[in-house]
């Protein structure tokens, strides 16, 4: 059994936002709050200009998240958490509404 971790999807927790993120691309958007997906977020499907590497994301705590794209740039408001997301929460990603999976 290999060591290495594999995980590719991490959630970044804001005040009353969570990113998640597979690898550095943000593949959802949800409010804390309402538990609601974003579906016309601007940060979906931009990529994060830095994350931490895997088993440093406690050294993110208190910085922003920044994606950038071609037309559109985003900065969050500072991180207050990082955590695997529930398996639950792959249900709301984008990558599952292109391929019309998406629950409603």
């Amino acid at each position: 059994m290999s060591s290495k971790n594999r995980r590719q999807h991490r959630m970044f927790e804001t005040l009353h936002t969570e990113y998640h993120l597979r690898l550095d691309e943000c593949v959802g958007v949800r409010d804390k709050h309402s538990g609601e997906w974003y579906r016309d977020h601007p940060a979906l499907r931009l990529h994060a200009i830095q994350v931490p590497s895997v088993g440093a994301d406690g050294e993110f705590i208190g910085r922003r998240l920044q994606f950038w794209g071609e037309f559109d740039d985003v900065t969050t408001s500072p991180v207050v958490g990082v955590d695997r997301p529930h398996r639950e929460s792959l249900h709301g990603y984008v990558s599952f509404a292109r391929s019309g999976e998406i629950a409603a």
